[in-house]
Parts: structure tokens; sequence; C-alpha cells
């Protein structure tokens, strides 16, 4: 396989963000737009520059003899048939997170993964953050010692502080309780979870506070203030996720309204991360403190750039016939953590996660 041909399906918001990477990648070709309205698909086309296939069913994808990959940017609800079907029908699979809106969903979705010969992740643009690739390198090469805890906090501003453009109805099933479990912990909170566990393991046990509250519908979204704490499994390391909202305060973003700062803490230092998602410090992206020996380091670092590099590891892996980042067992585990933490403050007792 000398190049990948590859479907998109769901030309929403998220697509903006996703898709550049693919079209950048000198092996890759975009053979196909799926979306229920034609005329979204049609319009991304002409923004992007290519003349793939529309269609409007994504049956008509998986009848496609050329498409040799999906990329599924659809609601989180529809991902389990989807990706079984994808799977079933012999495409590679890359997935939007989150995984699925139940461990019952994820574990057959799990059983399609193992009996499949495709290769399936789910798509973690933080993964791929320039800072937070740096991080993980200066953690896996010892320059902090043995980590102790990760503390990563969110602030989340007014949502008419948002540098990108919503497409109509993108809200309509995140604050419908009946198709999302949860809300910004759910959906946001992904990235955090997957990028904690990636630098320090699998989580044991969580205890959190959740709080409920929505900006519309009848499900809960901006769900701040919230804080939760991981135990790693047969490690003595914490990971601790805080949310909290600041709506009165204006935002640099050219993206959504919230702003992140991550902290590693080692035996021997502690690896900063300043920001992500928005611009709110005027820092380094990349902070190295050991002491008195301060390390800022410069690199790329508007969000995209996460979403093109894993765009281009997904159809790297794909040319060489490896497994990329965010495998099923991996996408489990942030499923089970993400589910947890709701779970837990609803019943108001430590949780023990299930997944290995």
């Amino acid at each position: 396989m000398n190049k990948i041909k590859m479907a998109i399906v769901g030309c929403g918001t998220i697509s903006k963000l996703n898709v550049p990477g693919y079209l950048e990648h000198p092996n890759c070709e975009i053979v196909a737009l799926c979306d229920p309205i034609k005329e979204r698909a049609y319009d991304k086309a002409r923004i992007w520059g290519i003349s793939p296939k529309i269609y409007t069913e994504f049956q008509d994808v998986l009848n496609d003899a050329d498409v040799d990959a999906v990329e599924l940017l659809t609601p989180t609800h529809m991902h389990s048939t989807q990706i079984i079907e994808s799977l079933n029908s012999g495409k590679h699979v890359s997935c939007q997170k989150p995984l699925a809106v139940t461990m019952e969903e994820g574990y057959r979705i799990r059983d399609a993964v193992r009996a499949s010969d495709k290769t399936f992740r789910i798509t973690e643009n933080f993964l791929y953050y320039p800072p937070i690739l740096k991080a993980t390198e200066l953690l896996a090469s010892g320059e902090i010692g043995d980590p102790s805890l990760v503390r990563i906090r969110t602030i989340r501003g007014s949502w008419d502080s948002k540098g990108i453009q919503v497409e109509d109805g993108a809200l309509d099933w995140r604050t419908d309780s009946n198709l999302n479990p949860g809300g910004v912990l759910y959906d946001d909170g992904w990235h955090k979870y997957a990028t904690a566990i990636s630098w320090v393991g699998y989580v044991e046990k969580i205890a959190s506070i959740v709080t409920i509250n929505s900006l519309e519908g009848d499900g809960p979204l901006e769900e701040t203030p919230s804080a939760a704490v991981m135990k790693v499994k047969n490690k003595d390391r914490l990971i601790t996720i805080d949310y909290s909202s600041s709506p009165g305060m204006p935002f640099r973003t050219k993206y959504y309204p919230m702003d992140e700062f991550f902290e590693i803490i080692g035996q021997n230092g502690t690896i900063w991360v300043t920001r992500c998602t928005g611009e709110l410090l005027d820092m380094p992206p990349l902070v190295l403190v050991k002491g008195d020996e301060v390390t800022s380091f410069s690199m790329p670092m508007d969000w995209i750039e996460g979403f093109k590099g894993a765009a281009k590891s997904f159809v790297d892996h794909l040319l060489e016939g490896t497994q990329p980042d965010m495998d099923i067992d991996f996408s489990m585990q942030v499923l089970d953590t993400a589910l947890s933490i709701y779970k837990s403050s609803e019943l108001e007792k430590t949780i023990y996660l299930s997944t290995d």
C-alpha cells in the first residue's frame, strides 16, 4: 500500500481541525466525504480544494471499494455501530474520541477489533501536541526522575469567547442526556485522562466531586467546579484533574474558550506544559524546572498541530503496518476512567476501575 485512500465521515466543526493533517500528507488521498447534510460536505470539499465522492449515507462509504480507511468524526453515540460496521467491511478505522457512551459498547467494539485484521485507533490530538510530545520525551529520558504526580487544570470561559465557528446543531446531542453520558468532563476530559495515563500509567481507583450544571438542553455540559484524584495502578503516583470556570474573564483563543496547564512532578524536577487549547499565559509552551535550573523550550504551539500530528501518525502506521497510539485497550482504560469519575461523585465513594 503506497497511498491511503481515506473517507471522512462527518463534516461538522471538528473536521476543520482533523482533516488538514490528512490533506497535507503526501501519501494520503481523501476520496470520499460523508455527511447527512450534503451541502455541508460539498462546502468542505470546496474549502479544502478537493473533489471527492460525496455521500449522505454511511453504508455507501462502506460499500466503496476505493476506500481503505475511515476517519469517524461523528457523535459519540454513533461510534460503536460505525466502528464495528467499518471493521466488518474491511476498513481501517480512526475514530474521534470518546470511544463510546457505555462500557458495554466499548466491550463490543473491543471484540470486533480483536476479531479484525484491520487497524483501529481512537483519534487523540493532545498526545501529538508538540509541547506534550516534548514533555513525554523529557519524562522518558529521566530528566525529572520517577514521576509522583500529574496535575492538569482546565479553566473554561464564556462561550462568546470562542474563536472557531461552531456548526449549527453541534451542541444538540452533547446536551441530550439520552445520547451523551456527561458534559465537559466526559467530552473534553477524555483528552486530559488520555494524556495523564500516557505519562504515568493506568488508573486503579478514582475519587471525584462533579458539579452538575448546564448551559443549555437537558444534559450537563459545563460541570464546573469539578475535581478528581486518581491512583495509578501498582505505582505510588497520583493524577489530579480539576475544572473551573471564569465566564467574566476574556480568553485568548483561536478555538474553544478554555485554557489548560499541565504539571508533571518528579523526584528531581518538574515539567510544565503551559498551554494547549487557549493562549492565556504569556509563557514558553514548555518549561523544565530543576531547582535553580530552569529551561524553557520553544516549538510550534498552535492547538491544530496536535490534530495534524494525529493524522500523520495514523497514515504512517497504516503504511508501515504497525499499531498507532490509542489502541483499543488504552481506549477502554480511558473510557472506564471517564465514566468512573461520574460514578464516584454520584455514589460519593472511591471507584475501582474494571479494565486492565
